[in-house]
């Protein structure tokens, strides 16, 4: 019994009140179509502009961090050439001494013969 008393005092005043008709003239609706259409148009435009600038947008971003990889892993090449250079360095130290060559060891064996055989001399009976 409430829900019906509740829809009928509801009712009532739209009944009472209903809502007037406005005239427009023709000229003002096609102008206001023809705008509503132009601004349609234009948003379709700058929808899929905002679309291809997002787009761009991810492809700056993967372009970033692309970037951001090459720059570490030259940075990571960076250090193992040093450390290859610093390699190279301590093998050229322990190598290229100067008494490691060839050419000293046949001298000082020659010089080291020639010193033995004089103090030889010396020590023998004569």
């Amino acid at each position: 019994m409430k829900y019906l008393l509740v829809i009928l005092l509801l009712g009532i005043p739209s009944i009472y009140y209903s809502q007037d008709t406005l005239r427009i003239p023709s000229e003002e609706l096609e102008e206001f179509f023809l705008s509503l259409d132009t601004l349609r148009f234009q948003d379709s435009i700058k929808t899929v502009l905002i679309s291809n600038l997002e787009a761009e947008i991810i492809l700056y971003d993967r372009l970033s961090n692309q970037d951001s990889l090459i720059i570490d892993y030259k940075n990571q090449e960076i250090e193992l050439l040093n450390e290859q250079i610093n390699l190279y360095i301590d093998r050229l130290d322990q190598v290229d001494k100067w008494y490691n060559k060839p050419w000293v060891g046949v001298t000082g064996g020659f010089v080291g013969t020639l010193i033995l055989i004089r103090t030889i001399e010396y020590t023998l009976p004569q």
